[in-house]
């Protein structure tokens, strides 16, 4: 892969979602997919909530781009073996499907169950396609591990997650975007270093089409993704990992994964502290004129303190829990040294020292919390 395919394909996933987020503003007002101000809503206007088109569009023409130059311009996609049993076609159904699914949700809102069963049939048809763990190879003997028929409903069950949790943290501006960027520049590094260049540029113009939402979404939103947008992007960031991460190296990249899908958690935990703050207090603070950055720094931090203080505690020892939890298969952490420097090296103080840890940690952050 040359520099200039990497720079082709951000331009153009960046230059078309930049210039359709315009244009689904106004399907939004014309099919009715609007965020009316509510109790529960920090917007106070009426705010269009179909964005998803745009970032749907801008990922499509950056595939298209990488079709083109594999086809037309002899771009050389290396892509080892991760992708050769991946049937593009049904892949694509799948993507839209999902985009689909959260599309008819921001128009009737459906109910939870029936939006549910739409996220599996979408994953199932993602699954379907090529898209599976398949194997992962264990750190303690080195072999690989079939998955055998668990497969395809731990895939699934893999997507749908990843799928809610995007869902999930898309409540203030720029958050979802944001992070979603965030964790592509993350998955970026590591498919790179896996030498698969496709997923190298899916990567980038997930980034690509993030940053040029932005600029819309950005406090104060013009725009809202809506479930459409976090659906679709929440399926991509699944599909990057399982191709990219889990199904290429042993059970020690897994913990990647999960700790990307850690950061929407905490960020909806510092979403609900700061909501708890009297809207009272910032509407004092708004007319004495304080701006953004001094309501933000001057009012919400130190009224939501308690709060954050608690949620960062909690945050705390949920990780802490996992990461013991994770050494049982190799994945590194707390319960990797245990098991690894402990009970396979016979050292006895090592494992006790390790365990008593694991135990007395999340005690001290819940006190001191």
């Amino acid at each position: 892969m040359e520099w200039y395919q990497a720079v082709i394909v951000f331009a153009v996933a960046f230059a078309v979602a930049y210039c359709m987020v315009p244009v689904s503003k106004k399907i939004a007002f014309r099919i009715g997919a609007i965020d009316y101000p509510g109790y529960r809503r920090m917007n106070r206007e009426p705010i269009p909530r179909c964005g998803g088109i745009a970032l749907y569009v801008g990922l499509i023409a950056a595939c298209f781009t990488m079709f083109l130059g594999v086809r037309f311009f002899d771009w050389d996609l290396h892509d080892l073996y991760i992708l050769s049993d991946v049937n593009y076609i049904v892949l694509f159904i799948g993507v839209t499907t999902m985009f689909t699914v959260g599309l008819v949700d921001d128009i009737t809102q459906l109910s939870p169950g029936v939006k549910l069963a739409g996220q599996i049939v979408a994953a199932t048809v993602v699954t379907l396609s090529g898209i599976t763990i398949g194997a992962v190879r264990t750190l303690v003997v080195g072999d690989y591990l079939s998955l055998g028929w668990i497969d395809y409903p731990l895939t699934v069950l893999y997507l749908v997650v990843f799928v809610n949790i995007t869902n999930l943290i898309d409540g203030l501006d720029g958050l979802a975007s944001g992070l979603v960027a965030i964790v592509a520049g993350g998955l970026l590094y590591l498919v790179l270093m896996r030498g698969s260049f496709t997923l190298v540029l899916v990567c980038l113009a997930l980034i690509a089409v993030c940053l040029a939402f932005l600029r819309y979404n950005f406090f104060p939103a013009s725009v809202f993704m809506g479930d459409s947008g976090s659906l679709l992007l929440g399926l991509v960031v699944g599909i990057v990992s399982v191709v990219g991460v889990v199904r290429t190296q042993s059970f020690v990249v897994m913990l990647v994964p999960l700790i990307i899908a850690a950061a929407p958690y905490i960020g909806r935990m510092v979403e609900s502290s700061l909501k708890e703050v009297d809207a009272g207090v910032v509407e004092a603070a708004q007319s004495m004129g304080a701006s953004t950055w001094q309501i933000i720094w001057k009012v919400l931090l130190p009224e939501a303190k308690p709060s954050l203080l608690v949620g960062a505690a909690i945050s705390i020892t949920t990780i802490l829990g996992y990461s013991a939890m994770a050494g049982a298969v190799g994945a590194g952490g707390l319960g990797d040294i245990a098991i690894r420097y402990g009970y396979h090296r016979y050292q006895t103080d090592m494992m006790l020292v390790t365990v008593a840890l694991m135990v007395i940690s999340p005690e001290l952050v819940l006190i001191f919390g």
